[in-house]
């Protein structure tokens, strides 16, 4: 009985977050928080001031006690903009689903369509990955054909821009709904697959029209992993982890398209003897050598242009899965970072107050000489 009366407490604790805030409880606490920043600023002020007199007074301590006190003042300042963001998503989020609630007859309606949404889109993600590597319409089922597929995806793009178009009635801010909620729009727009050419006539047999219609039809298949990297950060703090994934994208597609320059033009004779003689392998490629550091090997660049811009993929590389794994370990390990900047605080308060008690020894010395 003991333990589920602790366990009970604890989750009473872990349930204080920004997602369980009403409208105004938000609305008042961004005002403190913008208030605290201020204040925050005005401290950093003053302490620069007499951090500068001392070190014109040359005291030795001077310089280390502002790289102390930046380090404090910086994590402070880090956490209430980083709240101040939350806080202000929060209020447009909330005031958005408060009106869809009313138009839509309760929150449980609304509770229905996002979860329904969540749904089609898990299920229309299968549906364009197998349309994409699911081989000829011959061997397929009849309701997995390119034919068909496209017929749902339509179906289901409707149902999304629907509540896309709701969504942005609901807003305040047109701006905000643009800014934060484009790939709902972006993924709301069907796309046909190469089985749909023949509609385009003659334009549909160019091959260059084929390659764009291709690559729009990957970019769509991401933008439907981003919009469920959007429904699980609702869940955990991947901010982070979607910046790392949004730079390596641009970095695999930066360096696909410099490598198919400068190493893949000139190969249609003989494509199997060049690992990058198509845009789609130079993205394998470049997406290896990001990912691995360049052990996937798969190509080995024999111009001096391209060694240089394997070298930079690799360092790109180290830095992006770096970043990636330690905001994966801080979202585990966030309660262990607290007690270990808890204690770093107490630390740097007891190397202050040493510091002024050599400054008040140093002051007696001089007043009994």
């Amino acid at each position: 009985m003991s333990n589920q009366t602790l366990k009970e407490s604890l989750a009473q604790l872990e349930s204080i977050s920004t997602r369980n805030l009403t409208l105004e409880d938000t609305e008042r606490l961004l005002s403190r928080t913008r208030d605290a920043m201020s204040v925050l600023s005005k401290k950093i002020d003053d302490t620069y001031k007499q951090v500068s007199a001392d070190l014109t007074n040359s005291d030795p301590f001077s310089i280390g006690k502002a790289r102390r006190l930046l380090s404090r003042f910086q994590t402070q300042a880090d956490y209430l903009t980083n709240l101040e963001e939350s806080l202000e998503t929060h209020f447009h989020q909330k005031q958005i689903e408060n009106r869809m609630a009313e138009r839509l007859g309760g929150s449980r309606n609304l509770r229905v369509l996002e979860y329904g949404i969540l749904f089609l889109i898990v299920a229309l993600l299968g549906l364009l990955i197998y349309d994409m590597t699911g081989g000829p319409d011959d061997l397929r089922p009849w309701l997995l054909t390119s034919q068909s597929i496209f017929y749902i995806d339509a179906f289901c793009c409707v149902i999304f821009m629907s509540e896309f178009v709701l969504r942005l009635n609901c807003a305040e801010s047109k701006r905000f709904v643009w800014k934060h909620h484009w790939v709902d729009f972006a993924t709301s727009i069907p796309i046909p697959g190469e089985a749909q050419l023949s509609r385009f006539g003659r334009l549909g047999k160019l091959a260059r029209f084929a390659r764009v219609l291709r690559l729009l039809r990957f970019a769509r298949l991401f933008f439907f992993l981003w919009r469920g990297m959007d429904k699980l950060q609702d869940v955990m703090d991947v901010k982070m982890m979607k910046k790392t994934i949004r730079w390596s994208v641009m970095a695999t597609l930066a360096g696909a398209f410099f490598i198919y320059q400068l190493e893949g033009h000139g190969a249609e004779d003989n494509l199997a003897a060049n690992p990058v003689s198509t845009f789609g392998k130079a993205i394998w490629w470049s997406f290896t050598t990001v990912l691995t550091g360049g052990f996937g090997d798969i190509h080995n660049p024999s111009s001096t242009s391209g060694q240089v811009l394997t070298g930079l993929l690799v360092v790109v590389g180290m830095v992006l899965v770096g970043v990636f794994t330690a905001t994966l370990t801080t979202i585990f390990v966030g309660q262990q970072s607290e007690t270990e900047n808890e204690n770093i605080d107490s630390i740097l308060a007891r190397l202050d107050e040493f510091s002024a008690l050599l400054h008040q020894s140093d002051d007696g010395d001089g007043d009994s000489q």
